[in-house]
């Protein structure tokens, strides 16, 4: 896929509960305010770091999303946007539908 491509994946305002996971400690509640196929913003109480991989999971989209994703940025003091690495093509797929079928 080119840059350009990439750059122009759908997104979504959709508010989502999701589970964050560290390799160590309890589980990070948060709740998604965008999401698309490549990643998606989310705002936690809880902080995260910078170029942090993090286990994620979006139990509501009729098939269960979740695998590893990085913290690219902090938007706002609790506001986090995170790219997903290595999902498998169906959950790519469900992600890319949400996003088309929300704009």
């Amino acid at each position: 896929m080119s840059v350009m491509a990439q750059s122009r994946a759908p997104k979504a305002d959709v508010a989502l509960s999701c589970i964050l996971r560290r390799s160590v400690g309890s589980p990070i509640p948060a709740q998604t305010l965008e999401v698309g196929p490549r990643g998606m913003q989310v705002r936690s109480q809880r902080p995260l770091s910078l170029d942090e991989t993090v286990g994620f999971e979006l139990p509501d989209l009729g098939i269960r999303v979740c695998g590893r994703a990085r913290v690219l940025r902090v938007d706002r003091s609790t506001v986090y946007a995170l790219r997903f690495e290595g999902l498998p093509d169906p959950m790519i797929r469900r992600l890319h539908a949400l996003a088309t079928s929300r704009r």
